[in-house]
């Protein structure tokens, strides 16, 4: 079976165009076949996008499908957007999307960062569960090396889905990570480094 993480051109037969209205915006997205939440925004992305704090600077949607969360938080903050995902169609799309809700956008296909080389104030991540644990967690650990100083990595995860274990994991990379939404199992979590050295202090509430 195909997953969306996996590029598969043969599965793109009938492309659709969805609509979201957030921050007084209404936003059109054309998505296809194969892609994730091809026939719906993704609740969890939705989270993620509505519980950020306000945000500037160079930012990284990753893992970014059609591009939801970039686009969206594009239209309502400074932003200097990257697009990155390794599947190439939902690339593609992304930066239909992009060009479609009138967001600039730098598109990069890329493993996770193989082909990233910059460095980002912010990170955006909804976690590709069906890709394992092994990527996940190299996804955070990567995202962790390429944060500015002072910058800011976001993940969204849900309970059933092993929040537990991303939790334990994160807590090892970052010195600080907090719970900034939790509702019916969805948690929404900012993890970041302090600029100057000194005792790691992780502060991430229980998952309960």
């Amino acid at each position: 079976m195909s997953h969306y993480f996996v590029e598969n051109p043969d599965v793109l037969t009938r492309e659709r165009e969805l609509e979201l209205e957030i921050f007084g915006e209404k936003l059109r997205f054309l998505t296809n076949n194969g892609l994730f939440s091809c026939d719906k925004i993704d609740e969890a992305s939705l989270t993620l996008i509505k519980n950020l704090p306000p945000i500037t600077g160079a930012f990284l949607d990753l893992g970014c499908g059609y591009g939801v969360i970039g686009i969206a938080l594009a239209k309502k903050f400074p932003i200097a957007l990257t697009q990155s995902d390794i599947n190439g169609v939902a690339l593609e799309y992304a930066q239909k999307n992009a060009k479609l809700n009138g967001v600039s956008s730098n598109v990069i296909h890329s493993d996770g960062f193989e082909k990233i080389f910059g460095a980002f104030d912010v990170i955006t991540l909804n976690p590709p569960i069906h890709a394992g644990k092994e990527t996940m967690f190299r996804l955070y650990e990567e995202s962790a090396a390429h944060l500015r100083p002072g910058g800011s990595f976001f993940i969204v995860i849900q309970k059933k889905h092993g929040a537990e274990s991303s939790v334990k994991k994160i807590n090892e990379i970052f010195q600080t990570c907090n719970v900034i939404y939790k509702k019916k199992g969805v948690f929404v979590i900012e993890c970041y480094n302090t600029v100057t050295s000194g005792t790691q202090t992780n502060t991430t509430r229980s998952l309960g």
